[in-house]
């Protein structure tokens, strides 16, 4: 979709939003008894058994206090007594859901009331079951609403990691335009397959490739929220969740009240081109309790600040420029979904997502021709590397109340369309082209070599799942049916007009290069799943679960490793299939003192499914198959509430171990290390209030290392206690992140937010692999001291959000709920305040471990901009 075309369709959309009339609030039962005060997770606890709605709460909740509600109150008038001076409002969105959001302004009559000091994250009351299962289980849980995300300035995945402490998102900085991606939380790394599952909508989006790298990311707006899982997820989400998993969850159609945002942004960085966003959401009903929509589109553009530049042929200053702040993206996304309610039991949603993003350069910079510190950031490649990514999801969900179950039904198709250019000019292995730096570095144009990517996915998935009452009963259970079926091409071609390999002692080849792969997979997943809970007494309740699951795969690659690839009739070189079941447990017992203290153990199990390494022709190697991985992690934790003292606090310890197998695996990218290794840590987490300011702390600290020696060929690869990952991929041990928030009531309903935010992530010392020197006569392939981890980096972000929120000033729009109000917040923000310049991602090609051309990127310079949202 061309930019111009989605802005049309942004604008066509916030010119829509009149044709809705008012809908007024469903009729439900008044309160038969009070609601006594106590913390809101129990006052909303007792809401929902009062009025049969199901009622899931962030830890938050237990921090706030709530003053109860009369008997003979109607559900919106006691959700307005029990929500009073909490800092909330309410919205109900259909007859059998209700939302609770933070209110837009503080009301200055309970400025000083203990209930208001700690604003929550958006909360849903709701009667999807599967919903509150996968969120009542003990886990660890980060969740941040569409306020929080908004306020943190999150755009991206990156921002993800980089605000919440343990978790790690980084990229080769040395092939191409950062599509090959790392997602780690807790240090926990796999072998070979994704270890942290990313679900939009709760359809998974696996990665494009058989290990960690080419992920294709979702939109980050009109979503209702965001939540990072911690730990194993394998019994109720599936595989690649050994890590842990990051759901998003995306506004859903209302059946009973119109709603819409429209955002826009501008900002500029001290360096490169400014960035701008521009997207608008609304929905609401075509037929009040009957039918209802919501439809989006958004777009966005990071301007680029890196330069690639013409080095040739000594690497000396000065560099002309060939095309200015080269690294921009550009990301665009529309979402349509349609709910229907043919009964008071049933509703059928189907929806249509589609993203696309267009990279035109690699962020990345060369070191030996850039000075961050100085804002010289050269990107010195014979050749552009774009990447453009296309994928679109279409689903349809399924809600039924079968009497005293609850059935919850989703099939989704997901199609992935990816095109990469890489330009493989600076690697040792083509034998040098005559440059006195080193054997990577060119000399003239005609060196280049360019590897051309092309990755097609394509994912069928049914997931049937029935959950059993809430009649109050001390069990509840919820079992389920998963089929997934993926279809995934991966299709390589490199081309050089001249290139030296050596073959052998005194033998090489030289010569032109035009080598051509492609590696199919058919993978199928057929998954058992069920969990259930029961109280065993007044304290104390025990969780557990199990997933069965039948993996089976077949592959192949089209054409044998060779130089120049010959045309042959259609063959399937090295095939490969594999069967396998696997099994998932998890098991937890929770002792609950009273609704604000909470302590839990756990023991869950995550795997990966079986499947092969892509043949790489940039290597000369072919696919090579690898078996199902597994982990083992054990927590123990905390969930404890102060309300008294404004003070919440969450605490965590782990402990994950798993195996890489018995062999070295190795190829031109990645490097996997045979052996155990394990991960352990913890994390803490505190929100409280001083003097009315919000203040929040978190802090993780991880320690990944390899548990044993291994050796390969009788030399040493990996010591025990090395830390796990090639550097710089591996895990900051130290990650802080403090933030302080205070809101100023001003005149006429107005409100001033000022908010500091600060991340910190500490050096990995190591020691690491890279730095066993290596016998003489032995590969040197892993020697590579030039190597190291990131270095200690702290970002600072600032933001001043002034909120304008009052009656709508044009009420024939909506209805949206019984205290209806629109409002337009305009935000000042500084993005890396302190202009943090550090090298990050240092490293060179995956082959060429003593070469000195070597890559890296750093944060986006000084940003300043100016962002406007307006909800209706």
């Amino acid at each position: 979709m061309r930019p111009r075309s989605l802005a049309c369709l942004v604008v066509a959309l916030c010119g829509a939003c009149s044709a809705w009339a008012a809908v007024p609030a469903p009729t439900l039962p008044a309160l038969a008894a009070d609601i006594e005060p106590q913390s809101l997770a129990g006052a909303l606890s007792a809401f929902a058994a009062a009025t049969g709605f199901n009622v899931p709460w962030p830890p938050e909740a237990d921090a706030l206090h709530s003053p109860g509600a009369l008997a003979g109150s109607p559900p919106a008038s006691a959700l307005r007594q029990l929500l009073h001076c909490t800092g909330l409002r309410f919205e109900f969105l259909n007859a059998r859901t209700v939302s609770i959001r933070p209110a837009s302004t503080p009301d200055p009559a309970c400025r000083e009331d203990p209930g208001q000091a700690l604003p929550l994250a958006e909360v849903t009351v709701t009667t999807t079951r599967w919903e509150q299962r996968v969120m009542e289980a003990p886990l660890d849980k980060v969740e941040w609403d569409a306020a929080r995300a908004e306020a943190s300035g999150v755009k991206g995945i990156a921002d993800i990691a980089a605000l919440n402490p343990g978790v790690s998102f980084d990229f080769f900085s040395s092939v191409g335009s950062g599509i090959f991606t790392d997602l780690v939380i807790r240090g926990v790394s796999d072998r070979h397959g994704s270890a942290t599952g990313i679900y939009f909508d709760d359809i998974p989006l696996p990665a494009a490739r058989s290990n960690t790298f080419g992920r294709a990311l979702p939109p980050f707006f009109d979503m209702s929220k965001f939540e990072i899982l911690r730990g194993p997820q394998g019994t109720l989400l599936g595989g690649n969740t050994q890590g842990g998993a990051v759901r998003f969850t995306p506004n859903e159609p209302s059946l009973a009240a119109f709603s819409g945002v429209a955002r826009a942004e501008w900002a500029v960085s001290e360096l490169g081109k400014p960035s701008y966003e521009v997207g608008a959401a609304a929905g609401g009903p075509l037929v009040p309790a009957v039918l209802g929509f919501r439809i989006s589109a958004w777009q966005r553009s990071d301007g680029g600040y890196v330069n690639r530049v013409d080095a040739l042929p000594d690497f000396t200053a000065p560099y002309p420029v060939v095309e200015a702040n080269s690294n921009r993206t550009t990301t665009q996304s529309v979402r349509v979904a349609l709910t229907w309610a043919p009964l008071s039991t049933l509703q059928l949603t189907p929806s249509f997502s589609y993203v696309s993003s267009h990279a035109p350069d690699s962020p990345a910079f060369f070191t030996y021709i850039s000075n961050p510190g100085a804002g010289e950031l050269n990107n010195g490649s014979l050749i552009a590397q774009p990447f453009d990514d296309t994928y679109y999801i279409g689903s349809l969900r399924l809600i039924a109340d079968l009497g005293a179950e609850q059935l919850d039904s989703r099939t989704s198709y997901y199609h992935r369309t990816g095109d990469l250019t890489v330009d493989d000019t600076e690697s040792a292995k083509w034998g040098g082209w005559g440059n006195p730096l080193g054997d990577a570095f060119p000399t003239e144009p005609g060196n280049v070599v360019a590897t051309t990517t092309a990755l097609r996915q394509s994912v069928f998935s049914q997931e049937i799942r029935v959950s059993s009452p809430e009649d109050g009963s001390a069990t509840t259970w919820t079992a389920g049916l998963s089929y997934y079926r993926t279809e995934d091409l991966e299709a390589y071609r490199v081309t050089a007009a001249a290139i030296r390999i050596p073959l052998a002692p005194g033998i090489e080849y030289a010569g032109p290069l035009d080598a051509a792969n492609s590696t199919p997979m058919l993978q199928t997943q057929l998954g058992l799943f069920a969990r259930a809970s029961h109280w065993l007494s007044q304290h104390f309740k025990l969780d557990g679960g199990l997933r069965l699951e039948r993996e089976d795969y077949e592959a192949y690659q089209t054409e044998p490793v060779a130089f120049v690839t010959v045309p042959a009739p259609p063959t399937r070189y090295h095939p490969a299939s594999g069967r396998n079941t696997v099994a998932a447990p998890r098991l937890s017992l929770v002792y609950a003192s009273d609704r604000d203290h909470q302590y839990y153990v756990l023991a869950a199990r995550g795997y990966s499914p079986a499947g092969v390494d892509a043949a790489l022709p940039t290597c000369f190697e072919n696919l090579a198959a690898y078996p199902t991985d597994t982990v083992w992690s054990y927590a123990l934790g905390a969930d404890l509430a102060f309300p008294a003292q404004h003070l919440a606090l969450t605490a965590t310890v782990f402990d994950a171990n798993w195996n890489n197998g018995p062999a070295l695996a190795t190829n031109c990218l990645v490097t996997h290390i045979p052996g155990s290794a394990v991960s352990r840590g913890f994390e803490l987490e505190g929100r409280g209030t001083v003097g009315g300011v919000l203040g929040r702390l978190e802090v993780s600290y991880v320690d990944a290392h390899y548990t044993q020696t291994s050796y390969q060929d009788g030399r040493v690869i990996v010591n025990e206690g090395d830390a796990l990952g090639t550097p710089p991929l591996v895990a900051s041990p130290w990650n802080v992140l403090a933030s302080l928030e205070d809101t100023l009531a001003l005149s006429g309903g107005a409100s001033l937010t000022l908010r500091a935010e600060d991340a910190f992530h500490s050096r990995n010392p190591g020691p690491f692999y890279t730095q066993i020197p290596q016998p003489d006569g032995a590969p040197q392939d892993l020697y590579a001291p030039g190597l190291d981890s990131n270095p200690s980096v702290n970002l600072l972000n600032l933001r001043v959000t002034l909120d304008l929120r009052g009656p709508s000033p044009v009420p024939q729009l909506c209805h949206c709920s019984a205290d209806a109000t629109q409002g337009l917040a305009l935000s000042l923000f500084l993005n890396n305040a302190l202009d943090s310049q550090p090298t990050l991602l240092k490293r060179n090609k995956g082959a060429d471990n003593v070469s000195n051309l070597f890559y890296a990127t750093t944060f986006r310079p000084r940003t300043v901009g100016l962002a406007g949202t307006w909800r209706f």
